[in-house]
């Protein structure tokens, strides 16, 4: 009999020492929102920093000039006709000669090499009228 009652006040005293500890315990709160508008801001701010430090270094690379884009005025395209959607002919001057030229990808073939300069005007019209000409003069409706 001392036997039970000792179990059932030590059965008693633990629930009673658990049940104290638990309201110490401190409550843990639950997270609602484990990526906040803070976190977007950063990442933002981060890829904006990125976008701007790359168009920097394209520009001081342009403008420093380590990179040659231009022809300086010598090589022209004059014309040029598509033959299919990955192949042209084109009509290129450089300096005072004129090339025909075959493009396809990967490569660049001479066609053959222009003995006279062929001239191109500005209009490709037999009377000269430029095609914005023509057309303010339909819309203001002098059809002439």
């Amino acid at each position: 009999m001392r036997l039970s009652l000792f179990l059932i006040l030590h059965l008693l005293a633990s629930n009673l020492y658990a049940l104290t500890e638990e309201k110490d315990k401190p409550q843990l709160s639950t997270v609602t929102d484990p990526i906040g508008m803070g976190d977007f801001a950063q990442v933002f701010l981060g890829l904006a920093f990125v976008v701007v430090a790359i168009l920097a270094m394209a520009w001081l690379i342009k403008r420093t000039g380590f990179v040659n884009t231009r022809a300086n005025g010598a090589l022209k395209v004059v014309g040029g006709i598509t033959l299919t959607q990955r192949e042209r002919i084109l009509l290129v001057q450089v300096g005072e000669k004129q090339l025909l030229l075959g493009v396809a990808p990967g490569r660049i073939t001479t066609l053959h090499e222009l003995e006279e300069k062929i001239e191109t005007g500005t209009s490709s019209n037999a009377d000269g009228e430029s095609f914005a000409k023509k057309l303010n003069s339909y819309l203001r409706g002098s059809r002439s």
